[in-house]
């Protein structure tokens, strides 16, 4: 027997979706711009790869929206972006785009879906190193805040 109505009200799986999608958009628009304001080529160029990764991820998060019939949240025209330029301060910022994805990841682990359980449990494991690339510490279990 299939789930009962009330079942699918407590699957966390389509607004998992949706809301890991918007997490993608920002963490784009994000690296986009860090890619344009760091001072440093390594910067310029780990971002550039970093939006490229989260590309990949939205595109993923999408395709998975669409095959479920969740209406995929559509990118914003902007988000919020640091005020301060320097290294320690782009350096943060990144890791605050992964600290998001990662929570919203976590999230998406809950899903009754298999495949989306399964993809936000490698999702997580990604953005929990990247966030250690940009100078993220690891935390107890990435996508927790320290005080929850």
């Amino acid at each position: 027997m299939s789930g009962s109505p009330a079942g699918e009200e407590t699957d966390a799986g389509p607004a998992a979706l949706a809301e890991a999608l918007r997490t993608e958009h920002a963490a784009v628009h994000g690296y986009e711009f860090i890619g344009g304001v760091a001072e440093d080529q390594g910067r310029r160029d780990r971002a550039g790869s970093t939006a490229h990764e989260h590309k990949t991820l939205r595109d993923a998060l999408q395709n998975a929206a669409l095959e479920r019939d969740v209406q995929p949240p559509p990118a914003q025209a902007s988000y919020p972006i640091t005020e301060d330029y320097g290294d320690d301060a782009i350096d943060a910022y990144a890791v605050s785009l992964e600290h998001a994805a990662a929570r919203a990841y976590l999230w998406l682990t809950a899903a009754r879906d298999t495949d989306l359980r399964v993809m936000g449990a490698r999702a997580l494991q990604e953005t929990t190193v990247r966030s250690l690339e940009w100078g993220g510490a690891l935390d107890a279990l990435p996508g927790f805040d320290e005080a929850g």
